[in-house]
């Protein structure tokens, strides 16, 4: 009996653990796809920032020169600046400066942007409105900066184009270590839950423990109660017995002699 009842506790117990753990698990997993989500554009959005830089050092050259009365491609030593500031972060694969139609100025680099991605390129940095875009397309990331003249009248933009393989490794190596994280928290919430679920369920453990024994108190009379039971009832078969086979007797008497008696 005693065995029974520890075998039904620790039945329990598992079932808790493991449903807890199940939850847990399934929450961590959850978050850890999350932030695999997050990572890419977390990286992205701070290779943009670093790639800015660069933007900004040609916009700073390029409005010097216009305050100057110089337009864009009159100005001198400005394919050197460019062809400088590609040289000077490998990341970046090509500098791009267009007119406010899109057409191409100046470049720096051998990469190109591809003709399927080029419409939707200059759309979200010329036609969105904002001062700095960034452009995420798979591959590649563009980062665009617009190109103010001295009537705040948009005369361009420099595209910076970087392939995002170089930001991907590194979001990756992020993950995995979020990832290792997780492992971490879920093995110490794993050894701790143990200990907790025990001493939790205790006070349930007790109550189911002071029930049991208030039941066998009760259920231990029943023995002698079923022996005295019994033992009417076998009483009551034999007084029956006795009154049928009085009766029988009784019955089987010759009628004539059973006239004979006295009345």
């Amino acid at each position: 009996m005693l065995v029974s009842r520890w075998t039904a506790f620790i039945e329990i117990y598992v079932k808790v653990i493991l449903s807890i753990l199940f939850v847990i698990g399934a929450m961590l997993l959850l978050q850890s796809s999350l932030n695999h989500l997050k990572l890419r554009a977390l990286v992205a959005e701070a290779t943009s920032s670093r790639l800015q830089i660069s933007a900004a050092a040609i916009e700073a050259a390029i409005v010097r020169a216009d305050a100057l009365g110089f337009a864009i491609d009159e100005m001198s030593g400005l394919q050197a600046l460019v062809d400088r500031e590609q040289s000077r972060d490998p990341s970046i694969a090509q500098i791009l400066i267009v007119s406010p139609i899109g057409s191409s100025i100046l470049s720096s680099g051998l990469q190109e942007i591809p003709g399927s991605e080029r419409d939707e390129v200059m759309r979200r940095v010329l036609a969105s409105g904002d001062s700095i875009t960034r452009l995420d397309v798979g591959p590649r990331l563009y980062t665009g900066r617009l190109l103010y003249d001295s009537s705040d009248a948009v005369m361009g933009a420099v595209i910076l184009t970087s392939p995002t393989e170089t930001f991907i490794d590194q979001a990756r190596l992020a993950f995995h270590r979020m990832t290792n994280a997780y492992l971490i928290i879920f093995g110490m919430i794993s050894v701790l839950i143990v200990p907790f679920i025990i001493f939790q369920f205790s006070a349930v453990r007790h109550a189911y423990q002071a029930l049991v024994t208030d039941a066998d108190a009760v259920l231990g009379h029943q023995p002698e109660d079923a022996e005295t039971l019994r033992a009417a009832i076998d009483a009551g078969a034999d007084a029956y017995a006795a009154a049928e086979a009085e009766f029988e007797a009784i019955m089987s008497d010759d009628p004539q002699q059973a006239s004979e008696r006295p009345a």
